[in-house]
């Protein structure tokens, strides 16, 4: 399985507008979530849990950013990057096996998460944003990073 951008419903009228950030036809469920808010030239990633058992919905509430993910389950498609440029009320699935990151491109971008399983410090887990490993193209060469992401190291192969 690999990560898409879900078809989102609106529906609008004067008062405004009503998104279905879960697909009735998804038959997942989600008991974790997490909201965050970035500035323009904010990375995040690349994280990653490390039983690769979490499954994510990522909801773009404000702003627009580029959306990579790579595959981290066993296999020929070991190592398969995916780009998304994604736009507010734009909506991407992230199966199990997934490390995710992203960077921001809008002055002001809110991102809302939702998640199969709850954080865990033990599990959670992530290489470095510009890992040789993996090459991803960001289109950034000083891109703005947390510490704890700054002090990431390239991933391990096996």
């Amino acid at each position: 399985m690999f990560p898409k951008k879900l078809k989102k419903k609106i529906f609008k009228d004067k008062r405004g507008y009503l998104l279905e950030i879960i697909p009735s036809k998804m038959q997942k469920k989600y008991i974790y979530s997490i909201l965050t808010q970035s500035r323009k030239n904010v990375l995040r990633g690349m994280h990653y849990n490390k039983k690769l058992d979490e499954e994510k919905l990522v909801v773009i509430l404000d702003g627009n950013i580029l959306d990579v993910t790579v595959n981290l389950n066993k296999g020929k498609d070991f190592g398969k990057i995916f780009y998304f440029k994604l736009n507010k009320n734009d909506i991407l699935f992230i199966p199990k096996g997934y490390a995710h990151g992203y960077l921001c491109y809008g002055k002001k971008n809110v991102i809302l998460y939702l998640m199969n399983k709850k954080f865990s410090k033990k599990l959670n887990s992530g290489f470095v944003w510009n890992d040789k490993n993996f090459n991803i193209k960001w289109n950034t060469k000083k891109p703005i990073l947390s510490d704890k992401d700054k002090n990431l190291r390239e991933f391990k192969l096996i």
